[in-house]
């Protein structure tokens, strides 16, 4: 898949894809990217993050789990609290479809915490917000 493209320009090929929804094909670009390496942890976190999304549309939820933790173990890493909040919203949307509740409030929880902390108002509207999320449960 790499031959000789950058990281970059493969996650660029998938995000294309992604967003023409060809998911299949996007997730063989985002892998091919982190094949191919980069140094840059922003945007390993955005391949991160893109591969749980594109996952979790084609309902493979274990890998979308695990791509979602991976990108909020390296916001953490990174001490970046956007990212940290952002990620913490896909995960809490991930658990919530594999049925793990209490995990999934705690993470949508700390999104919104985070969310109000960075005064970003456009994460604190995102679906992810429990009332939304939990609607179905919580009711």
């Amino acid at each position: 898949m790499s031959d000789g493209n950058t990281c970059m320009e493969l996650a660029l090929e998938g995000e294309r894809l992604c967003k023409a929804g060809d998911c299949k094909a996007g997730v063989e670009f985002f892998e091919g990217a982190l094949q191919a390496g980069t140094e840059d942890l922003k945007t390993l976190s955005a391949i991160y993050s893109q591969l749980g999304n594109a996952y979790f549309y084609l309902r493979d939820y274990s890998k979308a789990l695990d791509y979602h933790k991976n990108d909020l173990q390296l916001a953490r890493s990174m001490k970046d609290r956007l990212g940290e909040a952002k990620a913490s919203g896909n995960l809490g949307n991930t658990l919530k479809v594999l049925g793990k509740y209490d995990d999934a409030i705690l993470c949508c929880r700390r999104h919104l915490d985070i969310s109000n902390e960075l005064g970003d108002k456009v994460s604190l509207i995102r679906p992810s917000t429990p009332s939304s999320l939990f609607s179905d449960v919580l009711s």
